[in-house]
């Protein structure tokens, strides 16, 4: 059994924030429902790996590398068209009342004319436990603003700045953060509902997620009040990447002493020791000629020495490196499986590693509505009434589609 196969989730959540929190708990054995519109929206997919307008044909092969969605079902329920609002509104209701978790991440205001909010549903369980993930929070003068990663990360003060202005972080932060602030706080709500007996609100900002990873900056500036400035060329840090002779790059980040010594040494370059905190045309210096020392043997070479004198040191790798790498292989971060039309299909693993129940590739993504009626039958209502919701387009079937 795993951890969390006894709860129930419908997740009404889009893109990344939402899925990629929903994503760790299924792994971990939550069964996720994603309740999904019959149509296309806004010319997004379902999610980042689910193409805006597919075929059957691409649905399928898509679903089939749909890591996101992997060990989630899916049911075809419109609440987005205002006519058949009402009767959509009571198949969520009736599937509600045998979750345990909502998920959601539409702008604030949202689920209440969709009528699925946390008040109308609660009334209907009040142990639900109902989580919004939004760009600002539930409440202030931002809450209409529509956004995404940017503007959030932007607002938290995290994008770097150097002369040529602020620059990305190269991955959506803030996404993955409030991501993983949801799953976190889903789990810490169903750990308190186990004492209370009640279900709770819970509101992830991912403005707030992202501020949350800066405890380095924000807890320097609150000491001293100093802002964080454009730093100087120094040393180590100007050695963090290094071009091999073989053109490719390992990256070493000695920031202790001993470390650096170590570093030194194996370079022939024991004079630099003394030389780990300096900046400047000095640090620029010792980086110029470190790099030139670098450029004598491939990174194999290199990464063999700098290992063999317990230096910082690893390989920069691309995708197809890094699923070859025989770390990433041992702690079995790439999954396989045979698709029954794909052939052999690899996704990424699960990075939480339990003794007795370990997270495994039970399914793969569902395509739209391939739990409908699954799902529906679960919550109690018979074939003919099944097969009437989708003939008025209430909800919509696979087997259909």
């Amino acid at each position: 059994m795993l951890p969390l196969e006894r709860y129930r989730m419908l997740d009404l959540s889009r893109l990344l924030p939402g899925p990629a929190a929903s994503h760790i708990l299924a792994d971990m054995g939550m069964d996720v429902i994603k309740v999904e519109e019959l149509n296309p929206r806004y010319g997004m997919g379902r999610d980042v790996l689910t193409p805006p307008n597919p075929t059957p044909e691409t649905e399928v092969k898509w679903a089939a590398y749909n890591g996101l969605a992997r060990n989630k079902r899916s049911i075809a329920l419109d609440l987005l068209d205002p006519d058949k609002r009402p009767e959509c509104q009571e198949v969520f209701y009736r599937l509600a009342e045998q979750a345990d978790v909502i998920l959601e991440g539409y702008r604030p205001g949202a689920v209440n004319w969709m009528g699925v909010d946390y008040e109308s549903v609660s009334a209907r369980n009040p142990r639900i436990i109902y989580c919004s993930i939004s760009g600002y929070g539930q409440k202030g003068p931002y809450v209409k603003l529509p956004g995404h990663d940017p503007q959030y990360c932007s607002v938290a003060g995290s994008l770097p700045m150097g002369e040529g202005g602020p620059s990305g972080h190269g991955l959506p932060i803030a996404d993955y953060s409030s991501g993983m602030y949801a799953a976190i706080g889903i789990l810490t709500a169903l750990l308190e509902r186990e004492q209370s007996g009640q279900g709770q609100y819970i509101d992830v900002p991912m403005m707030g997620s992202i501020m949350s990873f800066l405890h380095g900056p924000w807890g320097r500036y609150f000491r001293d009040g100093e802002l964080p400035q454009e730093a100087l060329p120094s040393v180590p840090q100007g050695v963090a990447y290094l071009r091999c002779g073989d053109g490719k790059y390992l990256s070493t980040s000695n920031a202790e002493t001993t470390f650096w010594a170590n570093f030194c040494q194996a370079i022939g370059r024991e004079r630099y020791t003394g030389k780990k905190g300096v900046t400047g045309d000095e640090a620029k210096a010792v980086v110029e000629d470190i790099q030139r020392i670098f450029l004598t043997k491939t990174r194999d070479e290199w990464l063999r020495i700098l290992w063999d004198a317990d230096s910082c040191a690893a390989p920069v790798n691309d995708i197809p490196d890094t699923l070859k790498d025989p770390q990433v292989r041992e702690i079995g971060m790439v999954w396989e499986t045979e698709h029954p039309t794909e052939g052999k299909i690899q996704q990424v693993g699960h990075p939480v590693l339990f003794s007795r129940t370990p997270a495994t590739l039970r399914t793969l993504a569902p395509v739209l509505g391939a739990h409908t009626r699954d799902v529906l039958r679960h919550a109690g209502f018979s074939d003919g009434e099944i097969a009437g919701l989708e003939e008025r387009g209430i909800v919509k079937s696979w087997s259909d589609a």
